[in-house]
């Protein structure tokens, strides 16, 4: 889903560039569109991703973040898109990843590999945001790929905790507003009315 939104987003940035050639800046209304493109672009293109991290799997939704410990995972769907389910059987799927053949080329991307990271020697804590290693981010791939490095997740946290019983994950699913994309959302929605009021 991210090449869609780098095309759209060069032909919303094509657009403004045109209108500051073309008018300069004294319609500062006539920009609004492509703003209002762009952050739309984000939200449904850019920001959707999984990611999988030593403390689980984070499903970054259009308004809407949803984050799994490891335990809590109990089955993971890949039928017409990723579905993850929680324990009691409430499911959640992902927009940015949808059910599709996988290509020659994605038996060696990092989304087959999976999140090695979770063997990687002792220290097992919670997970590290400055260290871009720790995270595996995924905007694309079939979903049958993605759900299998989600599988090699689990492994991985099952043998890192045989190895060292006080590593644990959190076991909750916690579903909760992505307000960054909320605050595009708003932002978009008043360009688009600031540029239609005549």
């Amino acid at each position: 889903m991210l090449v869609p939104g780098v095309v759209l987003a060069v032909i919303c940035v094509g657009f403004l560039v045109l209108i500051a050639v073309e008018n300069g800046f004294d319609h500062p209304r006539e920009f609004l569109w492509p703003i209002a493109g762009l952050l739309v672009i984000w939200i449904i293109f850019v920001r959707p991703c999984v990611q999988l991290t030593q403390a689980g799997v984070v499903m970054r939704n259009l308004l809407r973040d949803v984050r799994f410990g490891w335990p809590a995972i109990d089955l993971i769907e890949q039928r017409w898109n990723l579905k993850i389910f929680d324990e009691h059987g409430k499911g959640y799927g992902s927009w940015a990843i949808t059910s599709q053949r996988p290509k020659r080329a994605a038996r060696t991307s990092a989304v087959k590999s999976g999140p090695s990271f979770l063997r990687m020697g002792p220290g097992l804590g919670p997970i590290d945001e400055t260290d871009p290693n720790s995270v595996m981010k995924v905007r694309s791939g079939s979903a049958a790929a993605v759900a299998g490095a989600i599988r090699d997740g689990q492994l991985d946290y099952a043998a890192a905790t045989q190895r060292d019983a006080s590593y644990k994950a959190n076991d909750e699913v916690a579903a909760v507003p992505a307000w960054p994309a909320i605050l595009a959302l708003v932002l978009a929605v008043v360009c688009v009315v600031v540029a239609s009021v005549a």
